[in-house]
């Protein structure tokens, strides 16, 4: 008590808050919504904590955080789990933050069970007072906390050799570290602080620099993980007087090893302060830096082989577990997400977004973060380039120069990366994964880009290492099979009427890129391709986003009698595309359904719909109540004219042949 009273005097002096305060404390009838990302040992159980024994689905679990600073584990249906996580993706509710309504759930001491049903959100963008939320630029204060239990486990090495380990500090010359690996892959944009010197009571307590020693009240073979890190918090709270993370941005558990809930090396919270390490993993680069991600808001960057972290060219995949090999960066969609290199995604002057449905051939050079300081008084070139989709699942192009602090990068090094992310549209956390990595000559084609039917095709046409910095030029096109040309006579006829005419499109350089010229139809008319003519449309297409409780909805087409045409429901969240073709002639009613009453759009995540008639939209929304409800007519069939007729195509033969791209 007496450190604690010297401690708020020490704050109230320097003209700052006390670090604890009544506003902390309250009746528990709502918490603070916690994310935990663990991170799994390859080929071991990462055991759940709700049913133990059994393997995690995910890697994620899901938290509250109480009045007094201590977590539970939520239980939660699997329906309630997935909403979490797309509102978390679309950013309408964010871990950390958002503030969860539990008075009528039901609690144990292991968990807080949640009723069936919607998740009430209590207040979305809510934090207690005290909270440092995590932000990733300027100078950040750590400290690590080396454990001991209640029967002395604890790590054998020194509070002075985890000093080094983790802060460079020279007990053995740890080159590598957490310190300078945050500062060299943001060029200076953080810098790790274990400065307490503005906190004497704290200095003093510390073993090493920036390392504190507890002892916890409970037994680490046979106690649940979250309980050993409440006991951690409680000890450190006890030692220094504070309530965390206090004067600390961001705060490191070191535990001697896991005996019960084990299959992780390390976890973290997201968008917080906190990471806890088990055994020896604290002191690898790779881990440390994974870990801080998360902290940073960051989620996990799956392989070429579709599984959770297996991209090995970003931090957030497995990590380097090494002490002295740790120098990686993140990758092209992670890089858009943080404010490093000039700032969060477009904003920056180094990070481009080109939508290929409005730019269908575009051509860039690309620079990689690891020569960021060499292209800052060139020629800017970007660093991250995002492709739009017009979803959350957009696309993340980088150039991964394995140079500076990416020096030791573990995969596709020098070559250009391509990443989608499943939501977030680059800016909220969200899981991404490597779809393919180019040397110079080689393409990547996505087929059916966007729900366009078009393919879009990413080349790399050159490679230079020969200067600073390196550099990647690629072209990046829409509707067309990549075949170069110089005029639109190069161009041949790819026999398909309803695209239009093949031109050469030289706008981003020579030699350019054969495009169709598009659909000659005008909107509402519907292009028959074994007729080669525009005639009245007689199919509709509906394009659905769900909210967050995409169980809730569904639609039907009714002719004017009543008799349902086609009907859609049982929706996974995300977007979903239907087309129903041959429809009669007469009035049609389309109808869209939220069984809960609130429509899609907004209380519950950013839902809409569109109905459209051959690209011309007839109904639209998102936001009302039980039901909504358009009428459309399908026009009698007759032949209309091209407004545009197609121009006789090219009868020579083309100079070269398209290039043969590997399909995603």
């Amino acid at each position: 008590m007496k450190l604690f009273l010297a401690t708020t005097m020490l704050a109230i002096a320097a003209g700052k808050e006390p670090l604890r305060g009544s506003s902390l404390r309250g009746a528990e009838k709502d918490c603070i919504l916690e994310e935990v990302s663990l991170l799994r040992i390859p080929g071991q159980v990462l055991s759940d904590p709700l049913h133990p024994g059994e393997d995690m689905d995910g890697d994620t679990v899901f938290e509250c955080l109480d009045n007094n600073g201590m977590t539970t584990v939520l239980d939660m249906d699997k329906e309630q789990k997935n909403a979490l996580h797309q509102m978390i993706r679309d950013g309408s509710i964010v871990p950390g933050k958002t503030s969860l309504d539990i008075s009528q759930a039901t609690r144990t001491k292991n968990k807080i069970s949640l009723p069936p049903g919607k998740i009430n959100i209590k207040a979305k963008n809510r934090a207690p007072p005290g909270r440092n939320l995590a932000t990733i630029t300027g100078t950040k204060r750590f400290l690590a906390i080396k454990v001991e239990d209640t029967n002395g486990l604890q790590l054998p090495d020194s509070t002075a050799a985890i000093s080094d380990n983790i802060f460079g500090t020279g007990h053995h010359n740890d080159a590598v570290n957490l310190k300078s690996q945050l500062y060299d892959c943001s060029f200076g944009e953080v810098n790790v602080s274990i400065d307490y010197s503005d906190y004497p009571a704290i200095q003093t307590a510390t073993s090493s620099i920036g390392v504190l020693e507890v002892v916890i009240s409970v037994d680490l073979t046979t106690s649940s993980r979250a309980s050993i890190r409440n006991a951690v918090t409680a000890a450190v709270e006890e030692k220094l007087g504070i309530a965390l993370p206090g004067p600390f941005d961001y705060v490191m558990y070191l535990l001697e090893g896991c005996y019960v809930e084990c299959g992780w090396a390390a976890y973290a919270y997201v968008n917080s302060w906190n990471s806890v390490y088990q055994g020896s993993s604290y002191a690898a680069v790779g881990v440390q830096v994974h870990e801080l991600g998360h902290n940073f808001n960051l989620a996990h960057s799956g392989g070429l082989d579709g599984k959770t972290y297996s991209d090995h060219t970003c931090m957030m995949g497995n990590p380097l577990y090494s002490d002295e090999i740790g120098k990686m960066c993140f990758n092209a969609a992670k890089n858009w997400q943080m404010s490093w290199y000039g700032g969060v995604g477009d904003t920056s002057d180094y990070k481009v977004k080109v939508d290929p449905r409005t730019t269908p051939l575009s051509s860039f050079t690309l620079v990689g973060i690891g020569e960021f300081d060499k292209n800052i008084n060139s020629s800017k070139y970007p660093v991250v380039l995002k492709i739009e989709t017009g979803t959350l699942q957009d696309y993340f192009v980088g150039f991964n120069r394995a140079v500076g602090p990416n020096a030791q990068n573990a995969e596709a090094d020098n070559e250009v990366t391509i990443i989608q992310v499943e939501g977030g549209d680059g800016l909220n956390i969200a899981q991404s994964y490597l779809k393919a990595h180019l040397i110079s000559g080689e393409v990547y084609t996505i087929g059916n880009f966007a729900n366009t039917e078009e393919p879009l095709s990413i080349k790399v046409t050159s490679i230079d290492l020969s200067t600073e910095p390196g550099s990647a030029d690629i072209n990046i096109v829409f509707g067309s099979d990549l075949h170069e040309c110089t005029r639109s006579a190069e161009c041949f006829d790819d026999g398909v009427y309803c695209n239009g005419v093949e031109i050469c499109d030289t706008d981003a350089g020579i030699p350019g890129v054969c495009v169709s010229s598009g659909n000659p139809c005008e909107s509402g008319l519907k292009c028959v391709k074994n007729t080669q003519s525009c005639t009245a449309c007689d199919e509709v297409t509906i394009q659905l986003t769900t909210d967050n409780y995409a169980g809730e909805t569904s639609w039907d087409i009714k002719y004017s009698d009543g008799v349902t045409i086609r009907s859609g429901s049982g929706y996974s969240i995300g977007s979903h595309y239907e087309t129903i073709p041959n429809l009669q002639e007469g009035v049609h009613t389309f109808t869209i359904y939220d069984a809960y009453g609130d429509g899609i759009c907004c209380n519950e995540g950013a839902g809409s719909y569109e109905v459209m008639l051959c690209r011309k939209t007839v109904a639209q929304g998102g936001n009302f109540g039980r039901s909504e409800s358009t009428q459309f007519t399908i026009e009698s069939s007759q032949t209309s004219p091209p407004t545009t007729a197609p121009t006789n195509q090219p009868t020579n033969t083309p100079t070269s042949q398209p290039a043969k791209a590997p399909t995603s």
